[in-house]
């Protein structure tokens, strides 16, 4: 690796360091989680992008399940994240474990996944590790350094609906991680974010790529690395693979439903109030 390419590696660190967040993420929302389920995963070194953004973004496009901000990084630098693959493996796994835990309490609610940069990696390998025992619903990949020619067979296999990808030429950032290899340890070849993801034979109509477009300036992604988690973008675009037709109608539903638990809970405390004043 020649002194440019060191140069330029320095110089990404210190500017992803500039904005960084504690991106501890919060829990879950246990009564947000009745009706569906979302989780968020940031890039390598944990730096916060989209921490606030994504959940918000959501929020204001009428999602009402709970946004779960799910840490997988082992450290607040970016390379060792990105290169420290077997790490990230287990994270996916366990973020397996937490999504069969809720499918097992709400076997009807969808849960869904949205990911940047080397939290793609993480995602995919989640649902992968799920092995037919649960099915999320959609996939959404922001600025993947998964490589472009990844097989998603396996993850698709687990999953009720597609991926959808969200990819920029102008992305530099991946423009590195094609030099010191991309999450799934290749070097030298494009990231999916950068060109798009290659769809399995036969899925095609499965996977969804999303070319940055001028248009979308407005929204605030400028088609680089982790502007795509903007508020805007989020609450315009990005939701559009949360909230779906069935998720409306299966809202509707449960609303009805867990308001009147409430309200039979509701009824419940006030006997025991009036109960335990008249002794």
């Amino acid at each position: 690796m020649n002194s440019s390419t060191l140069s330029r590696i320095g110089l990404l660190i210190l500017t992803l360091g500039l904005p960084a967040l504690s991106g501890c993420g919060g829990g879950a929302d246990l009564k947000r989680e009745k009706f569906g389920k979302t989780f968020y995963l940031d890039g390598a070194g944990n730096l916060g992008f989209g921490a606030s953004d994504v959940p918000s973004g959501l929020r204001r496009a009428g999602y009402k399940g709970d946004v779960e901000l799910y840490v997988w990084t082992t450290s607040f630098n970016p390379f060792i994240d990105q290169l420290n693959i077997p790490a990230a493996r287990f994270k996916g796994s366990v973020l397996a474990d937490k999504i069969l835990a809720y499918k097992k309490k709400y076997p009807d609610n969808d849960v869904n996944i949205i990911a940047l940069s080397a939290g793609t990696g993480v995602a995919v390998w989640a649902v992968e590790d799920l092995k037919g025992r649960a099915q999320i619903n959609n996939l959404v990949l922001l600025g993947s350094s998964l490589s472009h020619d990844y097989d998603v067979g396996t993850a698709l296999a687990n999953m009720r609906g597609d991926i959808f990808v969200y990819h920029s030429s102008q992305d530099a950032v991946l423009g590195i991680a094609k030099v010191v290899g991309t999450i799934d340890g290749k070097r030298g070849v494009d990231s999916i974010g950068q060109v798009g993801l290659t769809a399995p034979s036969g899925m095609a109509s499965r996977v969804h790529n999303y070319r940055w477009s001028e248009e979308w300036l407005r929204l605030g992604w400028a088609g680089t690395h982790t502007d795509c988690t903007s508020g805007p973008f989020v609450q315009a675009q990005i939701s559009k693979h949360i909230i779906t037709d069935r998720t409306r109608s299966q809202r509707t539903a449960r609303h009805a439903s867990f308001e009147a638990e409430d309200e039979d809970e509701a009824e419940e405390n006030e006997h025991e109030a009036l109960g335990s004043s008249t002794h």
